[in-house]
């Protein structure tokens, strides 16, 4: 049986690619023999994550740099894949802030707009200036980063500016699902639960008591894997997906059941 998530020569995007998910995304279509452009604000950090790439698959990737708060630099991050590859197949927008713990009439405005900034309107900037170029060849796969925050209001979490950012990805999802349809272009999204990625490791390690209430609300006890989430993103972006768009798909271990 030929492998349906094969990405044997496509162009693969990742924003927010220097670590976290956005680098473990972008292994994981380097691995599936895509040809991927790894996309971030920190240069060097950037460079060290796709020569680990390289160094485990063996891929070669490029690497660009971009600040999805700055138009012209998502502007100029689509100009170089134009040139450098000539056209793209897959965006990936992982690119985001994460949460503050705070109290929302606590909330700076600065940290507010950062916030929706970067998560919000960063997304709408890289589907836009991305998008153009799907849009002139009459093909594209879009996937772009919710959250189970965006569907559920956790206890106390205190979370609001990223909860709503995520929420509105949902939507913006759906819309150009619906708008860019006619130019063979699918956009979906995925909406990870718990997932056990570096950052959030550190902070368990530190808060066990923390980990250990948390799997009361998880019908499958364990965070995620990263893997498992970037096994989601792959087949979304494979021709096995051809008919899926306009979705939000929960990765959560069941969170919401109970």
């Amino acid at each position: 049986m030929s492998n349906r998530l094969d990405m044997t020569g496509k162009i693969v995007v990742v924003t927010g690619a220097r670590q976290g998910l956005g680098k473990v995304f972008a292994k994981a279509f380097a691995e599936e023999g895509a040809k991927v452009i790894l996309m971030a604000r920190n240069v060097p950090a950037l460079r060290a994550a796709s020569d680990e790439i390289t160094k485990e698959t063996g891929a070669t990737c490029h690497i660009c740099p971009l600040n999805v708060l700055d138009e012209d630099s998502v502007e100029q991050a689509a100009a170089f894949v134009a040139e450098t590859t000539g056209r793209m197949d897959v965006l990936i927008n992982n690119a985001a802030v994460g949460r503050s713990i705070t109290p929302l009439q606590d909330v700076a405005l600065e940290e507010w707009e950062n916030t929706i900034g970067t998560n919000l309107t960063g997304t709408f900037l890289c589907m836009k200036h991305f998008g153009r170029l799907m849009i002139a060849q009459n093909h594209g796969v879009i996937i772009n980063l919710g959250s189970l925050a965006a569907k559920t209001v956790f206890k106390s979490a205190c979370t609001g500016a990223y909860d709503v950012s995520k929420a509105a990805i949902m939507m913006l999802t759906r819309l150009m699902a619906g708008e860019w349809a006619q130019y063979n272009i699918r956009v979906n999204s995925i909406s990870p639960g718990l997932f056990m990625t570096d950052i959030n490791r550190g902070y368990v390690e530190k808060h066990p008591a923390f980990y250990e209430k948390s799997l009361e609300h998880l019908p499958i006890k364990r965070w995620g894997h990263p893997e498992e989430l970037a096994t989601l993103v792959l087949f979304l972006a494979s021709d096995s997906a051809a008919y899926v768009t306009g979705e939000d798909y929960g990765i959560d271990g069941g969170y919401p059941l109970w």
